[in-house]
């Protein structure tokens, strides 16, 4: 199975229909969201997508979270297969156990990735892109949709991850 795996949208639709095409060029099976939509109205931009979605909310997503009983019962939302969850989701696909979190609670994330439960722990809330591997868990980061962090580093890519549950490989790519 193909996942892709996106973060830190940010309310940026146009980032997000461009991803949304690479994407489904890619005739990816699930896209995986790691939280920080920002505001509710950023959810109809996952229309694009051809596939099922599993996402958990960040600190960014906090009207979102309010509403969210009521998002997932508009009309025009209907189509989307989303799930969507607060803070963590888990998930088994191909044998490999999935968590996705934002990340902003970084404690949290080293207690998960210390478990050992995972085989995959996708992640954002940093806006870097980045894969590493943690004992036996890998950790990936698909950076973000906006592009900007709050640091000194300066922009950093716009840009999403791939994985292949059947090789166990995952890839960033970045959007031009």
């Amino acid at each position: 199975m193909l996942i892709g795996i996106i973060s830190d949208i940010h309310d940026n639709l146009r980032h997000l229909e461009l991803v949304s095409k690479e994407l489904n060029k890619l005739e990816i099976d699930l896209l995986v969201i790691c939280g920080d939509f920002a505001m509710p109205f950023t959810l109809r931009g996952l229309l694009n997508f051809k596939c099922p979605i599993k996402a958990v909310l960040g600190n960014g997503d906090p009207d979102i979270q309010k509403f969210q009983y009521q998002l997932e019962n508009l009309e025009v939302l209907k189509p989307l297969k989303l799930e969507l969850n607060h803070r963590f989701h888990d998930f088994t696909i191909d044998g490999s156990r999935i968590g996705v979190i934002h990340n902003d609670e970084e404690c949290l994330t080293k207690a998960l990735i210390e478990s050992r439960l995972f085989d995959f722990l996708c992640v954002g809330h940093t806006h870097k892109p980045e894969i590493s591997v943690s004992e036996k868990t890998t950790i990936i980061n698909p950076g973000s949709l906006v592009g900007w962090i709050y640091e000194s580093d300066g922009e950093v890519p716009i840009g999403y991850a791939t994985l292949d549950t059947t090789t166990k490989k995952a890839e960033l790519h970045q959007i031009p």
